[in-house]
């Protein structure tokens, strides 16, 4: 399949998405000639899902940029935290800027379903993403344990408390039994 069609099936459920070389060099443009910054001034950072579709391939056009400072994990969530965001912003040269590529990321079928992808070499589709899907449904049927943060799944478990800790916010809406009234 082609890199538009793959893209137009995207497009379905996200209007406005783009392949990732295109976004970064929409960025790179922006950098250049909204900002008008050299690009030898601009430290780069990414917080990106740490899976394996999420390689990215950086444009040519990046390489008279620093970096990329790697900070993201599972879900994109950054898990250098406060160190790792104070090793970056050490780096950055003086009179300079910063530019972070940031967020979670989820799969679309060819078939269009969401949350899922085919990767090659496996007879069946997987999740995609994987920690994202498995924190929600965690949360949907009520298996997060709060203050739950074990050393062996920090990543997930951390995950799992940031949906936990905003159930009572945004997601309440969702968690209504059907006896309730809206």
């Amino acid at each position: 399949m082609k890199k538009k069609d793959k893209l137009a099936i995207i497009q379905q459920h996200y209007p406005k998405a783009q392949t990732t070389i295109d976004s970064v060099n929409h960025f790179i443009d922006f950098i250049e000639g909204q900002l008008d910054l050299e690009p030898s001034k601009v430290m780069l950072a990414d917080s990106i899902c740490s899976d394996d579709v999420n390689s990215i391939q950086y444009p040519a056009r990046t390489q008279e940029f620093l970096g990329p400072f790697k900070m993201g994990g599972l879900d994109g969530f950054p898990f250098t935290g406060l160190t790792g965001m104070g090793a970056f912003a050490s780096h950055v040269p003086d009179e300079g800027a910063v530019g972070i590529y940031y967020g979670p990321h989820i799969g679309i079928t060819e078939n269009g379903t969401i949350g899922e992808i085919h990767r090659h070499g496996q007879s069946k589709n997987s999740s995609c993403c994987g920690a994202a899907k498995g924190a929600l449904n965690k949360l949907i049927n009520n298996l997060i344990i709060e203050g739950n943060i074990t050393d062996m799944d920090y990543q997930m478990n951390t995950i799992e408390q940031i949906l936990l800790n905003k159930k009572k916010g945004f997601c309440q809406p969702l968690f209504r039994s059907k006896r309730q009234p809206k």
